[in-house]
């Protein structure tokens, strides 16, 4: 047995101190630097993956940045040294504590233990062991990498490590994607442990969980371009005609399940970086009418049943050349309802979208989202490979403020317990595409994809002391004053609201003036923490800006005040440009959204 050396406790995702931790000095910890200098060094295995041998490399720099200690990166060759880290799945680490404790942490999931005076490192080979590294530097010595620019990295000429240290994490979800640009920075994505498909990872920092193409397929699958003028009964029927514009295709169709199939075992061949593969609908309505798809709609009560029996069949037939690949498919607007009988196949993905959403309260505390919590549970039950495509800002106005950090904070949570295994948080994704406290959202909801046990509070104060310095206290009570207004008020709250939405009150923006007046005194004197309570303050003159449009259309559009309003919009827009910000929206940028304007305004 290796518990005399090595002190094995099973912690879920736990940080655990033990005590009686046989190992001579051990027993007081390891001390990994001393006043700057170190007699330790990194030792990875001979057959490190990429990801584990930059895990180690990580580990040097920041141990050197926090301490001023060289930390040697060694390869495991004959005996190693006790004053040593190891990092991977090595001969010496298989030794200490067995395989038997690597059993269940998948390419993920690791292990960080003291050993004597040696810690161990180590995990899943496709990226478990590089995050070991980053939990040691991030969980136990408080590195924190906020943004893809702003890290926080403590002073530290002495390291030491408890004596009982022993970890072991498998994340609550296999697929964990916070989508917002600039969590798609490489280094940003591995440190905070993401697997986003937009994520620039590579094989050095543990890959990710790549799509092809990444969702509404259809288009793709079966092009009109190339196949309606000949074979209109491919697509959908819709009120007595086949649609070549906005159509689905029909699902029913033997020769499209034919030419479908074809295309995705090409894109497997094409595309072997990519794990899952989308057969998924396009994104409008318009599904098949015609009878044989109706029939299945009837017998199996959704939408969902044409669709899930199609998935089905081209999964069985790639599976045959590529049993690793996965086919991902959505229950999205009109297929959202489960399907009486038909059940996913093994190798089959079903995201589900709650884009009806109030996500302003818990999904199972608010009547609006009642029968979204039903239907995932029904989802459920008949799959335990469900993912979901959850949304998090205002689409129609990216400044726009939306007070959803304790919907999130008990939701996902929800989906961990209801045994969901993916979970899209689709954000600000496209460049330049930024607004209200996004870097604080892609941080803290990596956090929770990792641990959904996690205390959301807890990670919000953490971002804020980090990243808005002496303005902490004041952005608080800016993001309190927010939430309490729509929880208090039971006020719902959409992700397509106008800024006329009945929570952006006079009164709660005036309040929210006083805060950011707050944040921006605290930090007058430094510039980097004021140009970041700046540039979050941009959502509420948004919000006032557009307020003020609406009431001047409906009091008669006067010439001179249009003329004022176009004063202020320029310097708005001048004002989001220099934050980076080059979108007003999902589907519009600063440009096409000003000159829109410009043109009612008649300036």
């Amino acid at each position: 047995m290796k518990t005399a050396l090595c002190a094995i406790v099973a912690a879920g995702g736990v940080l655990m101190s033990v005590v009686g931790v046989a190992g001579g000095t051990a027993a007081a910890g390891l001390e990994l630097a001393i006043g700057g200098r170190t007699d330790y060094v990194i030792v990875v295995a001979r057959d490190a993956s990429p990801s584990e041998r930059h895990g180690a490399q990580e580990l040097a720099r920041f141990l050197k940045e926090m301490s001023g200690a060289d930390f040697p990166v060694l390869q495991e060759g004959g005996r190693v040294p006790e004053k040593a880290i190891l990092v991977g799945r090595g001969r010496t680490v298989e030794s200490l504590v067995g395989a038997a404790e690597f059993r269940g942490l998948g390419d993920d999931g690791f292990l960080i233990r003291v050993c004597g005076q040696r810690l161990i490192l180590a995990g899943g080979r496709q990226r478990g062991s590089m995050y070991a590294c980053y939990s040691l530097l991030e969980d136990v010595l408080g590195c924190r990498w906020y943004t893809s620019t702003v890290s926080v990295i403590p002073k530290k000429p002495t390291i030491r490590i408890p004596a009982g240290l022993s970890v072991r994490e498998v994340p609550s979800f296999e697929n964990r994607d916070p989508f917002y640009f600039d969590a798609f920075d490489a280094d940003w994505a591995a440190r905070n442990r993401s697997t986003a498909n937009h994520s620039r990872l590579d094989e050095t920092r543990g890959g990710k969980i790549a799509y092809f193409p990444f969702v509404h397929s259809f288009e793709m699958l079966v092009p009109p371009g190339e196949y309606y003028d000949k074979h209109p009964e491919y697509f959908s029927l819709v009120d007595g005609k086949r649609l070549k514009e906005h159509s689905q295709l029909c699902l029913t169709n033997p020769d499209v399940l034919r030419i479908a199939t074809e295309r995705v075992l090409q894109w497997m061949e094409a595309h072997p970086e990519a794990k899952i593969f989308s057969v998924s609908q396009n994104d409008w309505g318009n599904p098949c009418q015609c009878e044989s798809c109706q029939a299945v709609v009837k017998r199996e009560g959704s939408e969902s049943g044409p669709l899930l029996e199609f998935v089905n069949a081209i999964a069985r037939e790639t599976r045959k050349r590529f049993p690793d690949r996965l086919i991902d498919t959505l229950a999205y607007q009109y297929t959202k309802e489960p399907p009486r009988t038909v059940r996913p196949e093994p190798n089959v993905r079903v995201r589900l979208c709650p884009i009806e959403a109030c996500v302003a309260h818990p999904f199972e505390q608010c009547q609006r989202n009642a029968v979204f919590v039903d239907v995932l549970k029904r989802w459920t039950d008949i799959t335990d490979n469900l993912y979901v495509w959850h949304y998090v800002v205002n689409f129609r106005s990216y400044q726009q403020p939306v007070p959803n950090l304790r919907e999130l904070a008990a939701d996902i949570p929800m989906y961990a317990r209801h045994g969901v295994k993916g979970l899209f948080l689709q954000g600000m994704y496209q460049e330049g595409g930024n607004g209200e406290l996004c870097e604080l959202r892609a941080w803290v909801m990596a956090k929770m994809l990792w641990n959904a046990g996690r205390n959301m509070n807890a990670l919000v104060d953490d971002f804020l002391n980090g990243y808005y310095g002496p303005a902490a206290p004041a952005m608080r009570r800016y993001i309190d004053l927010m939430h309490d207004n729509v929880e208090k008020n039971s006020i719902h709250v959409g992700i397509y609201d106008p800024p006329t939405a009945p929570y952006l009150t006079a009164e709660v923006l005036s309040a929210a003036e006083e805060c950011f007046d707050e944040a921006e005194a605290a930090v007058r004197f430094r510039p980097e923490y004021l140009r970041r309570v700046q540039r979050d303050r941009l959502a509420i003159r948004y919000v006032r800006l557009m307020q003020d449009i609406e009431r001047w259309r409906e009091s008669g559009r006067e010439t001179k005040a249009a003329g004022e309003l176009w004063v202020r919009l320029q310097q708005f827009a001048a004002d989001l440009e220099s934050h980076g910000a080059k979108r007003i929206s999902e589907p519009q940028t600063i440009r096409e959204w000003l000159e829109g304007l410009r043109q009612e305004l008649g300036q």
